[in-house]
């Protein structure tokens, strides 16, 4: 039997992980084509089908999940490996693959990739836009953003932000209640974010001690923080957000503060890396300048605070 190929054993490893050719195609740069004719090469080896091809999908064999074990190792070193010359040279170029919710990946990711892209050319940024925290490892990602710190002990962790948490109305409605009044600001309807590391019911505090709960039935209850922002654009609700955020917001006249003397709990956003992504370039670069833009935002945040 001839060697089996490298390229072949990542391409069914990525079958396998997608449950088909055509969702590994959409994940991969990959053709279809491409991918069935390794999946073809493979099974000829074998001399039995690697999947049942079944109305719901491709289905793994004895055989194939057996191959699966060991294709999932060898991408694994695989990616290991790349990431080892990634980090030989010392200008930041090729693929960065960055993991974030809709909300930081619009109004954080946004800036800083473009000043990335200004000052490395050759950078190549592919950005997952998700509602949850993702596998790096599995995903093939190089950094992951999200708030709170993670449990996983294998990730290398940076603290990116530390920002209180502060409610937001549309300013649309500024002239229709008092946004001074606890009873006036729940009038509109709490949106509440279901994500690890923030409150469904909000516990705010003023610097004289003072508090102010707001645990009413939520007018919607969402997983990302950029749903809020397109509810309280639409003229609705009150949402709970991370200053730093929430007060971009405000700068562009979308949203106004509510109860501007309260703040809820402080809350830490982190950028998660793989182990050894931190020696990449890219990846060195790309954290610097979002470090950077969170501590401008913060300082602005400080400035209208």
């Amino acid at each position: 039997m001839d060697p089996l190929s490298l390229d072949d054993l990542l391409a069914f490893h990525l079958i396998a992980s997608e449950g088909g050719i055509s969702a590994a195609a959409r994940r991969s740069r990959a053709s279809k084509a491409t991918l069935s004719r390794a999946l073809a090469r493979l099974e000829d080896a074998a001399g039995t089908p690697l999947f049942d091809r079944t109305t719901q999908g491709f289905r793994l064999t004895q055989t194939g999940a057996s191959l699966a074990s060991v294709a999932e190792g060898t991408a694994a070193l695989a990616r290991e490996a790349e990431a080892v010359l990634r980090a030989a040279t010392d200008m930041p170029q090729g693929r960065l693959r960055i993991a974030a919710g809709a909300m930081v990946a619009q109004q954080v990711l946004g800036p800083v990739l473009a000043e990335l892209h200004r000052r490395f050319p050759q950078v190549r940024a592919e950005v997952i836009v998700t509602g949850t925290a993702p596998n790096p490892l599995a995903e093939d990602i190089d950094v992951m953003l999200r708030i709170g710190q993670p449990s996983e002990d294998y990730l290398v962790v940076r603290r990116i932000m530390r920002s209180p948490l502060q409610l937001y109305i549309p300013a649309a409605r500024l002239g229709e209640i008092d946004p001074e009044n606890p009873v006036s600001v729940e009038s509109l309807g709490r949106v509440v974010i279901r994500a690890p590391g923030l409150p469904e019911d909000w516990t705010l505090r003023d610097e004289a001690g003072g508090v102010v709960r707001l645990t009413s039935e939520p007018l919607a209850s969402v997983g990302d923080p950029a749903v809020v922002l397109g509810i309280l654009q639409g003229g609705s609700g009150v949402g709970l957000l991370p200053a730093v955020l929430g007060d971009l917001m405000v700068r562009a006249g979308l949203c106004v503060r509510a109860l501007p003397r309260h703040a809820g709990p402080m809350i830490e956003g982190y950028a998660c890396l793989p182990p050894r992504r931190a020696s990449i370039p890219a990846v060195r670069v790309f954290i610097d300048l979002l470090a950077e833009f969170a501590w401008k935002a913060m300082s602005g945040h400080q400035r209208d605070s």
